[in-house]
């Protein structure tokens, strides 16, 4: 194995301190020779590095491959578990489009019907009330029929039932269409409110 340090020697030091105790022992100031242990004892003279540990070429492209492999199958599973999300998801939306647009084709009969029996009701209540006076039959039945209009919600049913169309053509489609079915359901949500309010009024 390789060693995982690495020391270095100082030698220029380590010669210039045996010459300046070499002056201080002609001096008779120190005595003894210059020993290994004078050197450990100083951080100046020995540099301990750790060495880069050598790797083998074939191992590391092993792990390489390894984590590519990882990485890969992670991704797969990944996009296999959105697509299985995704499709029930459809699924469940598909089911809320076709309950919605029965509902409302629900609603569509029964304001044409509403519609008919507001005409009979006031027909109805303009005989009582013009027996005994000269009127203008047709502009009376224009009238009727004008008031009537004002519960008409067949504009609103047309946009709806072309809004639910283009739901189901953004479900097929394999392009992502998150944001543009959110828009969508505003502007449904918009046709709904607007048959409400004729229906209140």
């Amino acid at each position: 194995h390789t060693a995982s340090v690495e020391v270095e020697f100082n030698e220029s030091l380590a010669v210039a301190l045996s010459a300046a105790l070499e002056t201080a022992r002609e001096r008779g100031i120190v005595q003894g020779p210059l020993t290994p242990g004078d050197l450990l004892r100083l951080p100046q003279a020995l540099a301990v590095r750790e060495r880069p540990v050598e790797r083998d070429a074939t191992v590391v492209a092993q792990l390489i491959e390894m984590l590519e492999g990882a990485v890969e199958e992670a991704i797969t599973q990944l996009d296999t578990m959105r697509n299985t999300e995704g499709d029930h998801l459809n699924a469940d939306l598909e089911v809320r489009r076709a309950l919605l647009g029965g509902m409302l084709e629900e609603i569509a009969d029964a304001a044409d019907q509403g519609r008919l029996e507001l005409q009979a009701r006031l027909a109805a209540r303009v005989q009582e009330l013009t027996v005994d006076l000269a009127a203008d039959a047709n502009l009376i039945a224009q009238e009727i029929v004008r008031v009537a209009s004002r519960s008409d919600i067949s504009e609103e049913m047309a946009r709806f039932r072309a809004h639910l169309a283009h739901w189901r053509s953004l479900a097929e489609s394999p392009e992502p269409c998150g944001r543009k079915l959110d828009f969508l359901l505003q502007e449904m949500n918009r046709e709904v409110n607007t048959i409400g309010s004729k229906a209140d009024g």
